[in-house]
């Protein structure tokens, strides 16, 4: 695998000094076409790039970037039997590894026993924008085919997926035009500051399954660990969903088995995005604000009462505000008497 590395950075030096990959205003536009067109073709596009993430064997080399941090990792895909199987790691730092299925994904983290978790999430890169219901999504974004480009010495189209309302972030997506794979994700706020991209620097299609992926699907992975949570119904509701959202969990458990205390959880998506809202009560508040930011990801915790929120996702910190205010007490569910 150090040939990969090797390779790796070799291209993230090009990749930081070729000024034009990172500009849109490079981008060479097509012919004008009109609203309605552009939608239909991206959409297209975009299935293409779905079916194309999940069914072709690759591997990437990419860098997500946050504010003034930026992460190398590598990814590789394969399909096996059917089913795909997807390979991550980080490149600097302590070992950091991943191995997901279509039900699993394991953890190999150095200093650390290597655990394998139960989930149908898709955890790698581009998941959120190859996994999303695009036709069902005009009522919360609009497409538009901005123009083409080059990424990682590739042609590549350009996707801009714009937000009908404030609350929730745009994107720009460059796929490439051969192989149809996501090839950049730029998150932006609707006053079009970039926050969070995700690019690749080096992409290879192979017709085979890459040898040393197929090598370690046959190993035994890590025990799967059984996360056991007592749960009910969650003693909070929300009275304000952002547009597009809907609450896909509900419940009130405890964190730890240790600890008599439960939270109430709540779970929001609008098939791009997922937040997660706790809801604990507390014994006093101030009533101040905590906001954690990283790149698109924001932490929101508020003291309100006798209560604590937190509010994790890739969301605007007024979504989450306006989240914070809409909650209210379950009112108790009480048996008619016969």
């Amino acid at each position: 695998m150090n040939k990969f590395s090797r390779r790796f950075f070799t291209l993230l030096v090009l990749f930081f000094f070729i000024a034009p990959v990172f500009a849109v205003n490079t981008l060479a536009l097509g012919n004008s076409l009109d609203a309605v067109s552009k939608e239909k073709t991206a959409i297209v596009y975009l299935q293409k790039m779905q079916k194309a993430y999940t069914e072709k064997n690759y591997e990437i080399l990419y860098v997500t970037s946050l504010q003034s941090e930026v992460e190398p990792m590598q990814l590789l895909h394969g399909v096996i039997d059917g089913e795909g199987l997807t390979y991550i790691r980080y490149l600097n730092g302590a070992i950091r590894e991943s191995l997901q299925s279509s039900s699993q994904i394991s953890y190999f983290e150095q200093g650390n026993q290597p655990y394998t978790l139960a989930t149908n999430v898709d955890r790698s890169v581009f998941a959120k924008i190859t996994h999303f219901n695009y036709k069902a999504g005009l009522n919360s974004y609009s497409y538009v085919v901005v123009g083409k480009g080059r990424i990682a010495g590739k042609r590549a189209l350009v996707i801009h997926l714009i937000s009908k309302d404030p609350y929730s972030y745009s994107y720009m997506i460059w796929l490439d035009l051969k192989s149809s794979l996501p090839l950049r994700l730029d998150t932006i706020t609707n006053r079009n500051l970039l926050i969070e991209r995700e690019e690749v620097v080096s992409l290879f299609v192979t017709e085979d399954v890459n040898p040393w992926l197929m090598k370690i699907s046959q190993k035994r992975l890590p025990q799967l660990v059984h996360i056991n949570k007592t749960k009910s119904k969650s003693l909070w509701k929300l009275n304000w969903l952002p547009p597009g959202f809907k609450i896909i969990k509900s419940d009130q458990h405890k964190l730890d088995s240790n600890d008599n205390k439960s939270v109430s959880y709540l779970m929001l998506s609008n098939g791009i995005v997922r937040v997660s809202v706790y809801i604990s009560a507390i014994k006093s508040a101030t009533g101040k604000e905590k906001i954690i930011q990283h790149g698109s990801t924001l932490i929101y915790t508020l003291k309100q009462g006798r209560r604590e929120v937190t509010i994790i996702g890739e969301i605007p910190i007024q979504n989450a505000q306006r989240i914070v205010q809409s909650i209210s007490r379950e009112k108790p569910w009480h048996k008619k008497p016969v």
